[in-house]
């Protein structure tokens, strides 16, 4: 069954793992990283502008490698790419580093965080824990 739809060609597949893209996809995928890297190493500080024209990869493949924290952003950002909660300017990743640590202790209170830095009340929490019994407790 299909759950998750390709970020490169919108193909449904099943995501066994953290893959973002369809098996048919990932080599490829892979590929374009590979060219991105090559030209960063030779050719340090370029514009996104730049990497797009000399490696013929698109501008979203660029800002999903910067979301999923495989490219960094060095220097300015010009609010290029902008955290998901609060719009704050970020390097690298989905959130800046407040949001992250914020939303990371809200997460451990049970705390249901929404888009634009709302938080609400999580009613149905479920809690998990890992037990460690003595070979005698059993």
């Amino acid at each position: 069954m299909a759950n998750y739809e390709c970020q490169r060609c919108g193909r449904m597949f099943e995501r066994r793992g953290l893959e973002n893209v369809c098996p048919v996809c990932a080599p490829l995928d892979e590929e374009d990283f590979k060219k991105i890297k090559d030209f960063l190493s030779e050719h340090q500080g370029a514009s996104t502008t730049e990497v797009m024209q000399h490696t013929g990869v698109s501008l979203r493949q660029i800002k999903r490698y910067l979301k999923e924290e495989r490219l960094e952003i060095v220097g300015d950002n010009k609010g290029f790419l902008r955290c998901e909660l609060c719009g704050k300017p970020v390097n690298s990743g989905r959130f800046c580093d407040i949001c992250y640590r914020e939303g990371t202790a809200k997460q451990l209170k049970g705390v249901k965080i929404t888009p634009y830095g709302k938080f609400k009340e999580d009613k149905h929490k479920y809690t998990r824990e890992v037990r460690y019994y003595e070979k005698d407790e059993k």
